[in-house]
């Protein structure tokens, strides 16, 4: 008999210690011993044929056969020493936040919603009624930008992070707060750049216009205003007209004040037309634009011009403290009971909706009341 068809040959058979030791036709029972852990003898007969994972057909029951399932260490019980078990755990929790980073539809519609009634009231309520809700949507649509959201959710996020970045800037601009309405403004081009969107882009540009301005920088104002303007989308065309008419007119620039009053006369007109950002621009608006525009050129028919933007707008509104302005700039030295009269209608809309834009109205025809009246002859324009 050949001594590999011995049964209990071999160093790993008589000791029964498992460890698969033996040489030369012994090392095939000791390999089985030390399968068997501690089995002895009996465990030894068949263990050249046990060992062979060919002989095992994928059969997971048969005692005699390898393991064959994956492990944490690896593949068939082999050391991950490259991390694919950790990779794909790693897998598993990216796979769930992708599943569950989407807010539900309604959510996304009620923040669609919010957008276009803070554009409405953008101009009508006050900041206080105003920035409560404003900020509390944008931190949360940016909170939603950080998870994995789908590309259709993250751009109309992204959109809506862009809207309420401008309102938050146009709010802390007309409140003072130009560092950080300028970095609401910048936050908000930068959106509009990821999403390569002309109307917010253009939104932006005109925040920037508003906050210049505001701030008494005109050619910065003026730079970022013929930006607004060139995106020629028929939601803004009224309003970045209408905001390169008030910086020629303080600058005394003639030639294009002409130019921007043609381009605001001629503005399209798209009163159903529902977007976020400014509010739209209607009658009223161009009336109060024009009559500012009047005044400060001493245009014949300013005064004319001023009371049509007062019976135009709305009581208690920006609107109507700017016409009141207007108005009472052009009556400061013929009508001072009817100018004190349209001061304190002012006032009294900046106790109802702070505005650093009127406030600095009515400074400035207290100005006008201290100061002697202006003399020589009217020049005359095409602006009535």
């Amino acid at each position: 008999m050949d001594s590999a068809e011995r049964p209990g040959t071999g160093a790993g058979a008589s000791s029964g210690t498992g460890r698969g030791s033996g040489s030369g036709a012994s090392g095939g029972s000791g390999g089985a011993a030390g399968r068997s852990r501690g089995m002895g003898a009996e465990g030894v007969g068949t263990a050249a044929a046990a060992t062979n994972p060919d002989d095992c057909d994928g059969d997971t029951g048969d005692a005699d056969c390898p393991p064959t399932h994956t492990t944490p260490e690896g593949g068939f019980g082999l050391p991950d020493r490259y991390g694919l078990a950790a990779a794909a755990r790693a897998a598993a929790m990216i796979s769930r936040e992708i599943a569950y980073a989407d807010p539900d539809p309604l959510a996304l519609s009620e923040i669609d919603e919010r957008l276009y009634r803070y554009a409405t009231t953008l101009l009508s309520a006050s900041h206080t009624d105003l920035l409560g809700p404003v900020i509390g949507d944008w931190r949360r649509v940016t909170a939603a930008l950080g998870r994995r959201l789908s590309p259709a959710v993250h751009c109309e996020l992204t959109r809506a992070a862009g809207y309420l970045s401008f309102c938050l800037g146009y709010l802390a601009a007309d409140t003072g707060d130009d560092t950080s309405a300028r970095r609401f403004a910048t936050l908000a081009a930068q959106y509009a750049d990821h999403l390569d969107d002309r109307l917010l882009a253009g939104t932006a540009h005109s925040l920037d216009a508003f906050v210049a301005f505001a701030d008494g920088r005109l050619d910065a104002a003026r730079a970022a205003a013929a930006r607004a303007a060139a995106v020629r989308h028929p939601a803004l065309h009224g309003w970045a007209a209408a905001q390169q008419v008030q910086i020629a007119a303080a600058t005394g620039d003639e030639p294009a004040l002409e130019a921007a009053l043609f381009a605001l006369r001629d503005r399209p007109s798209v009163p159903a037309l529902r977007t976020p950002g400014w509010p739209p621009f209607d009658e009223a608006r161009e009336a109060c634009v024009v009559a500012d525009a009047m005044w400060r050129l001493r245009v014949p028919g300013a005064r004319s011009a001023a009371r049509r933007a007062v019976a135009l707008t709305t009581p208690d509104t920006l609107e109507r403290g700017w016409a009141l302005g207007s108005l009472a700039a052009t009556l400061v030295h013929d009508d001072p009971a009817a100018t004190g009269a349209a001061l304190d209608e002012m006032v009294a809309i900046l106790d109802l909706r702070p505005s650093r834009v009127l406030a600095g109205r009515v400074h400035e025809i207290l100005l006008l009341i201290s100061a002697p009246p202006l003399t020589g002859t009217p020049r005359p324009t095409g602006l009535g």
